[in-house]
C-alpha cells in the first residue's frame, strides 16, 4: 500500500480548544495510518520499540528516545519494524498550535534570547535545510519531559494550565541549550568522541558500579573537568544520566516481564529496596507496582 494514498492535511480542529492551544497523547504506531501533514507543529517522542520514520521524501530507522520537530507542513508517518511485533512502537506525540502559543509566551523576560530554538518552535522552518529536527534524547530529559506534560495533561489537577505553559517554557530551553552544544561541537569533535565512549559504557554496563573519578581516570581528565565535558555533552550530570538509564531499564522490565520487583532493583544496580523505591515513585510518579498495572493495561504480558 503507497504511503501517499489518502494523504490527509490535519488542521488541529479535533486538537485544541481556545484555552488549550496544545495536545498530548501516547499511542502505538501500526500500519493503517498514511502519509499525512498538518498545520500545527508536532513533536514526538520514541518511548518503546523501533521501526522507521517517513519525513518528506527520508526514511529514519527509530529507535526508543528518538525525538523529531516537526514543523507544519511537513509530511510523515511511523512504522513499526515488525507486522506483530511482540516489542510495538509506541510514541509519545505533542501537538501545537504556534501562533497561539507563541502570543502567550513571546512577552516574558528573557524569551527573545532563545535564538537558536525559536525558528523550529514557532516560526515554521529553520536553517539548515530539512525544516524539521531530529535529536537523540541523551540522559533522558525528554522523556521525563514526555512523560510530565503527558501526565499533566490527562489528569488535568488544579493548575494544570500553569504547569503546561511552564513546561513548553522548560522546553524551550531544553532544545537553545541543545543546539548551542551542536553549533560548538565541531571545535570540541575529540572531546565528543570521548564523552560518546563513555555513555556507550554506561549504557551498556549501568548495573555496575560506576562512578565519575573512575571514568575521569580512565579517559586522563581530572574529575572536576570529566564532570564538565560529561554535563555539556549529554544534557546532565553524571549521576542523573546513570540514575535516568537505570530507571529506564526497570521501566522496561516490569512492561515486559513478570520479574519479581525485588530483583528487577538488583538487576539494574541497586541493593537498598527503600532508596530505589524512591527514585522509581519520583522519575514515574507511581510505584514499581502501580506502574506495572498501568503498562498491563495497554499491553497485557503473554506467558512471559
Amino acid at each position: 500500500m503507497s504511503l501517499y494514498r489518502g494523504e490527509k492535511v490535519l488542521d488541529g480542529a479535533e486538537f485544541f480548544t481556545d484555552s488549550l492551544p496544545f495536545y498530548f497523547n501516547r499511542v502505538e504506531e501500526t500500519f493503517d495510518l498514511q502519509m499525512h501533514s498538518h498545520r500545527f507543529v508536532e513533536i514526538v517522542l520514541v518511548d518503546e520499540g523501533e521501526g522507521f520514520h517517513f519525513i518528506d521524501e527520508d526514511i529514519v530507522r527509530v529507535t526508543k528516545n528518538d525525538v523529531f520537530l516537526l514543523p507544519a507542513g511537513t509530511r510523515h508517518v511511523f512504522r513499526p519494524g515488525h507486522a506483530g511485533s511482540r516489542r510495538p512502537l509506541i510514541v509519545y506525540n505533542c501537538l501545537y498550535e504556534p501562533g497561539k502559543l507563541l502570543s502567550c509566551l513571546e512577552h516574558l523576560p528573557g524569551f527573545h534570547e532563545l535564538i537558536r530554538s525559536r525558528p523550529y518552535l514557532f516560526e515554521g522552518a529553520a536553517p539548515p535545510s530539512p525544516g524539521w529536527l531530529h535529536l537523540r534524547d541523551g540522559g533522558s530529559p525528554w522523556n521525563i519531559w514526555f512523560r510530565g506534560a503527558y501526565r499533566e495533561f490527562t489528569e488535568r489537577k488544579p493548575g494544570y494550565l500553569l504547569q503546561l505553559y511552564g513546561r513548553f517554557i522548560e522546553l524551550a530551553v531544553m532544545l537553545e541549550r541543545h543546539l548551542e552544544r551542536l553549533g560548538s561541537s565541531s571545535a570540541a569533535e575529540p572531546e565528543n568522541r570521548m564523552m560518546e565512549e563513555v555513555l556507550r559504557r554506561i549504557d551498556t554496563d549501568y548495573a555496575s558500579r560506576l562512578s565519575a573519578r573512575s571514568f575521569a581516570a580512565a579517559t586522563h581528565l581530572s574529575e572536576r573537568h570529566f564532570h564538565r565535558l560529561f554535563r555539556q555533552y549529554a544534557g546532565c550530570t553524571f549521576h542523573d544520566y546513570v540514575r535516568n538509564k537505570r530507571m529506564e531499564r526497570s521501566r522496561e522490565l516490569l512492561a515486559s516481564t513478570r520479574l519479581p520487583v525485588m530483583e528487577i532493583m538488583r538487576s539494574v544496580g541497586y541493593a537498598d529496596k527503600k532508596h530505589f523505591l524512591s527514585l522509581f515513585k519520583q522519575s514515574t510518579g507511581v510505584s514499581p507496582t502501580e506502574y506495572r498495572r498501568q503498562a498491563s493495561l495497554h499491553h497485557p504480558l503473554e506467558g512471559k
